[in-house]
């Protein structure tokens, strides 16, 4: 037989290396980020996200903004107001009505809350595993 040329072995050997490389490539380039969806989908219903035994509720820090958003807005703006206002968290603790909040991460919470003409409030927050679907990164 000739010699010269690659046998059945060598020919599989190579190619299962090389497949190999490409896989430990591929989680590689995942884990960088670089290569599929690393976030949770932020569409999805994350307000009850579960941690070991419990569960958290992020619709409670929701409702906190909320509630200090409405005490700011009724001192700030006692006859009302005919635009829409934004509050961000950051001054919403400033000024005192509210307290940092916390994800089940213990990291702190951004967010904002809207408070439309009809003195509807719609608050957002994003932590890091949770974010109210609608959020926009231009009311921080």
């Amino acid at each position: 037989m000739n010699k010269v040329g690659w046998g059945l072995r060598a020919e599989l050997g190579f190619l299962l290396l090389f497949l190999i490389c490409l896989l430990i490539a591929t989680i590689g380039l995942h884990k960088l980020g670089l290569v599929g969806n690393n976030e949770p989908g932020v569409e999805e219903d994350f307000s009850i996200y579960t941690v070991g035994n419990g569960n958290y509720d992020y619709e409670s820090l929701e409702d906190e903004v909320t509630l200090a958003a409405r005490k700011y807005y009724d001192l700030k703006y006692p006859n009302g107001s005919a635009d829409t206002i934004v509050v961000s968290v950051d001054t919403l603790k400033n000024n005192g009505y509210l307290s940092p909040i916390y994800d089940s991460r213990n990291k702190e919470c951004k967010g904002y809350a809207r408070i439309l003409r009809s003195k509807t409030i719609v608050s957002y927050i994003k932590c890091s595993v949770y974010k109210t679907a609608g959020y926009s990164e231009d009311y921080e």
